[in-house]
């Protein structure tokens, strides 16, 4: 549900505007109505009568305090390097410590205090490791039985021994049992998160491998055959030019007899990261097969997808593989503009034409198809660039 715009100052004032940090935030203010429910658990004993008003003053102020303290430090982002930027841990064992505090002045109504005792295990579980838990519930137990056995030590009269025994074992079996149970649903919280990390990063995998080359990173086939149909349908309806380049590694097989496959994958990846920086962001690449790629780019004409190709066809010649400092690698491509109520796969079949021209005449070059509209089959003369030297 969206804040209304009104109420949107006073929500950056108290939860803040990072989103983790309002989630935090959140998470110490649901404590405060633990905090409530026993400072009015405390007045109320104090109107019975049988809770010291000093007590209940200072038992408020302590309280407040503490809380006031979580929420400044949480709220201010200071703890969001820690582990548990919510401090779920010290702020349990202080919140308990100070309940069975108030245990021991409570007179007949201190049953009350259990209660909020076992709230502050539950809301615990929601944050703390399963160890966590289960070692707060062991302290609670410690300190509950520390005050049973001080109270039926100091407080004959009002807390004999027989009272004593009998609220440690109910009361002390009770939160030992729930600490077991927070532990259990704390473990459960947690493998459900891995495993929902496990399926996010296999989703994510998924997705890759769909549409993404998974050695070069590049697009794939498929992917890239959807990037051209679409752009052929932009061009029909808006008129933009779009042109496509067609591109082969010179002599691939020879570099993968000579130096290994583990080569050959290091000259794929080079050439990738070659694409990153020397094309632009709208421009596409994909790995269409084996050592052949295929580069779109739209709004621009086949003159200027030329000197790209070139400047590129360049950066790899001047590139070093890793490992290999002597091998240069070079390219072929073949060039072809979009022309209207022509199909894709006639669109492909125009630079390929012109890549084997282009491999023909020497490689290291690239080469615009320049075949007339009615001679899709001929075999035209094409306009070259500033070609390397014979690969």
């Amino acid at each position: 549900m969206q804040t209304p715009d009104w109420l949107v100052p006073l929500s950056d004032l108290i939860l803040g505007r990072p989103p983790r940090v309002r989630r935090h935030v959140l998470f110490v203010l649901v404590t405060l109505q633990l905090y409530l429910v026993c400072l009015g658990v405390v007045w109320h004993a104090t109107n019975l009568g049988v809770l010291d008003t000093g007590f209940a003053k200072t038992l408020s102020v302590a309280s407040c305090g503490m809380f006031l303290v979580f929420y400044a430090l949480v709220r201010s982002g200071l703890t969001q390097s820690l582990p548990d930027p919510v401090l779920t841990l010290p702020h349990a064992v202080l919140s308990i410590t100070m309940c069975v505090g108030a245990y021991t002045m409570m007179g007949d109504t201190r049953g009350d205090v259990l209660i909020l005792i076992a709230q502050a295990i539950v809301i615990s579980m929601f944050r703390l490791q399963p160890v966590q838990v289960l070692g707060l519930g062991l302290y609670t137990v410690a300190i509950f039985l520390a005050a049973v056995v001080g109270l039926s030590m100091y407080d004959v009269q009002q807390y004999p021994w027989q009272k004593g025994l009998t609220h440690f074992v109910v009361g002390g079996a009770t939160l030992l049992t729930l600490s077991l149970i927070a532990k259990w649903v704390s473990d459960i919280r947690i493998r459900i998160g891995d495993q929902a990390k496990e399926l996010s990063t296999t989703v994510t995998t998924l997705r890759q491998m769909a549409t993404q080359d998974m050695l070069t990173g590049l697009m794939n086939r498929r992917v890239m055959i959807d990037a051209l149909e679409a752009e052929l349908k932009l061009m029909e309806r808006q008129g933009h030019t779009v042109t496509l380049a067609l591109i082969d590694l010179d002599h691939f097989k020879l570099i993968n007899d000579q130096h290994g496959h583990h080569v050959g994958d290091e000259v794929l990846k080079t050439f990738a990261r070659i694409t990153e920086v020397n094309l632009r962001e709208v421009d596409r690449m994909a790995r269409w097969g084996g050592e052949e790629f295929l580069c779109l780019l739209p709004r621009v004409n086949a003159e200027e997808t030329l000197s790209a190709m070139d400047r590129l066809r360049q950066a790899l010649q001047q590139t070093r593989i890793p490992a290999h400092a002597d091998l240069r690698v070079t390219f072929s491509a073949g060039i072809a503009q979009a022309r209207s109520g022509e199909t894709m796969d006639q669109w492909i079949e125009r630079a390929d034409r012109a890549l084997y021209q282009a491999k023909h005449q020497g490689r290291n070059r690239c080469l615009i198809c320049q075949e007339p509209m009615s001679g899709a089959n001929s075999t035209t003369p094409m306009t070259t660039t500033m070609q390397g030297s014979p690969a």
